[in-house]
Protein backbone atom coordinates (compact mmCIF):
# COMPACT_ATOMS: atom_id res chain seq x y z
CA UNK A 1 0.00 0.00 0.00
CA UNK A 2 2.83 2.37 0.90
CA UNK A 3 6.37 2.60 -0.49
CA UNK A 4 8.84 0.53 1.54
CA UNK A 5 11.05 3.49 2.48
CA UNK A 6 8.11 5.55 3.68
CA UNK A 7 6.73 2.64 5.70
CA UNK A 8 10.10 2.08 7.40
CA UNK A 9 10.51 5.77 8.34
CA UNK A 10 6.89 5.87 9.50
CA UNK A 11 7.36 2.84 11.76
CA UNK A 12 10.62 4.19 13.19
CA UNK A 13 9.02 7.59 13.85
CA UNK A 14 6.05 6.11 15.73
CA UNK A 15 8.33 3.69 17.61
CA UNK A 16 10.38 6.63 18.92
CA UNK A 17 7.23 8.59 19.75
CA UNK A 18 5.89 5.55 21.60
CA UNK A 19 9.11 5.18 23.61
CA UNK A 20 8.95 8.84 24.62
CA UNK A 21 5.25 8.68 25.42
CA UNK A 22 5.24 5.52 27.58
CA UNK A 23 4.52 6.36 31.20
CA UNK A 24 3.24 9.87 30.46
CA UNK A 25 -0.20 11.42 30.52
CA UNK A 26 0.04 12.09 26.77
CA UNK A 27 -0.39 8.46 25.66
CA UNK A 28 -4.11 8.79 24.95
CA UNK A 29 -3.55 12.05 23.05
CA UNK A 30 -0.78 10.51 20.93
CA UNK A 31 -2.91 7.46 20.13
CA UNK A 32 -5.78 9.71 19.07
CA UNK A 33 -3.43 11.79 16.91
CA UNK A 34 -1.99 8.62 15.37
CA UNK A 35 -5.44 7.33 14.47
CA UNK A 36 -6.30 10.72 12.99
CA UNK A 37 -3.15 10.68 10.84
CA UNK A 38 -3.89 7.14 9.68
CA UNK A 39 -7.38 8.22 8.64
CA UNK A 40 -6.03 11.25 6.79
CA UNK A 41 -3.42 9.12 5.03
CA UNK A 42 -6.00 6.48 4.10
CA UNK A 43 -8.40 9.05 2.63
CA UNK A 44 -5.58 10.96 0.92
CA UNK A 45 -3.95 7.90 -0.68
CA UNK A 46 -7.08 5.83 -1.37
Amino acid sequence: MLPGGYTFIHLVFWFVVLLVAVGTNFMAILLSAGLGLLVLEATGKA
